[in-house]
């Protein structure tokens, strides 16, 4: 028989937990797997939304033992096919689990609008639940939104993936392309600098979601930089220790990649994704042009080979506060001189070509119009605010496709 690739790599996920070397033995409960998995007999196995767990002391599959690393690990439910012998209670996962297996195999294959009625009827059970099983159903759910081009709805199941991500959960779609960025965890898509078009429902949709831990720093990071906040000190995130000084304490650059941990001193990290973010809120929140400054630099510190679009962001974020500072200039000839540089820090946003999605682009487009017309080039404003709406188009089009 020949498995697709995704079939396979799903095998793979399955043999992980099948590492074997001996010969069978009686045991009380047998399961199947789905997907070519083959099937494991076990002394024991007890379920919950997290998934199917499986005990030893004799735990044994077709081709023999388990080794001992794998005991007590739990099966998530779309890989499960049947359980035979000892284990009462589990019909209803049983029934969960061949829905978000279809739900699986569907967006593997592209199907995304099929799989999302599935994911819809189960979320509600797996919003705040652990484990593999709950992993797929956000990370499902995010597909979904990102090939319907749903910025709202790929909020939450974006920071329900964060909070799986912290907890060691790799992505259960290991055969298709990652939905959000493997090394920090953020959604290049989903950026804090927003069109106004879409930022009300990024900004509703961060607020509604009921995050904590990174998922809600990153949330809470989110809203502040879209709702233009001014920042109070350097790199404050709720619960976690200042990013800007993280980075400059352990004299180390990175591209995104470092994840949480704890210093020499024992102090915490912040995990990649509030590091960068803190960062941003930083440059955009800046109280001045020497506050800017140093933001920047800290984030070029932190950052020194960003991926593009997280660059696109880091200019977006100069862009915006510098607006901010010309705008409180009184209203004087030096104002209309500030306005129009502020306007022109924007437009390197999309001069760069570092946005795929089009939306930073659209934003800075959208902002540097409202600077000209402030300073009185009403003519430039307009044309901005066509392009503006342009890139809001493609970008919409490009999503769905």
């Amino acid at each position: 028989m020949t498995l697709s690739r995704h079939t396979a790599a799903n095998c793979c996920f399955a043999l992980l937990i099948l590492s074997m070397s001996a010969a069978p033995a009686r045991a009380d409960v047998e399961v199947d797997l789905r997907q070519g998995g083959g099937s494991v007999r076990a002394d024991s196995a007890t379920g919950d939304l997290g998934g199917l767990t499986v005990r030893g002391p004799q735990l044994w599959s077709d081709e023999g033992a388990l080794s001992e690393r794998y005991r007590g690990a739990v099966l998530p439910w779309d890989m499960v096919r049947e359980v035979r012998g000892d284990s009462a209670g589990i019909g209803d996962f049983l029934a969960i689990g061949e829905d978000l297996w279809r739900a699986r195999i569907r967006i593997e294959r592209g199907d995304e609008a099929l799989a999302q009625p599935i994911l819809a009827k189960h979320w509600a059970r797996f919003r705040d639940a652990e484990g593999p099983t709950a992993a797929l159903a956000a990370e499902g759910l995010l597909r979904v939104a990102l090939a319907n081009g749903d910025i709202r709805a790929a909020a939450e199941p974006w920071l329900a993936c964060l909070r799986h991500r912290s907890a060691g959960i790799a992505s259960r779609f290991p055969g298709l392309p990652a939905a959000f960025d493997a090394d920090n965890g953020l959604l290049p898509v989903l950026s804090p600098f927003m069109p106004e078009s879409r930022r009300a429902d990024l900004i509703a949709a961060c607020d509604a979601a009921r995050a904590s831990g990174e998922a809600g720093d990153v949330a809470r990071l989110v809203v502040r930089i879209a709702r233009g906040e001014v920042a109070t000190g350097a790199g404050e995130a709720a619960g976690a220790t200042k990013p800007s000084d993280a980075a400059k304490s352990d004299g180390t650059k990175s591209d995104g990649a470092k994840s949480e941990g704890t210093k020499s001193d024992g102090t915490r990290t912040a995990p990649p994704s509030v590091r960068a973010l803190s960062l941003l809120a930083d440059i955009s929140g800046a109280a001045d042009a020497r506050v800017l400054e140093r933001a920047v630099g800290a984030f070029d510190r932190a950052f020194d080979e960003p991926p593009s679009y997280l660059a696109a962001w880091r200019l977006a974020a100069i862009g915006t506060c510098r607006a901010r500072l010309a705008r409180a200039l009184p209203a004087d000839a030096a104002r209309a001189s500030a306005l129009g540089r502020a306007a022109l820090d924007l437009l390197a946003v999309p001069a760069a070509g570092l946005d795929a999605s089009g939306l930073v682009d659209a934003y800075a487009l959208e902002e540097a119009g409202r600077l000209l017309r402030e300073a009185g080039d009403d003519a430039s404003a307009s044309q901005l605010d066509a392009l503006a709406r342009e890139k809001v188009k493609d970008s919409t089009r490009s999503m769905a496709r």
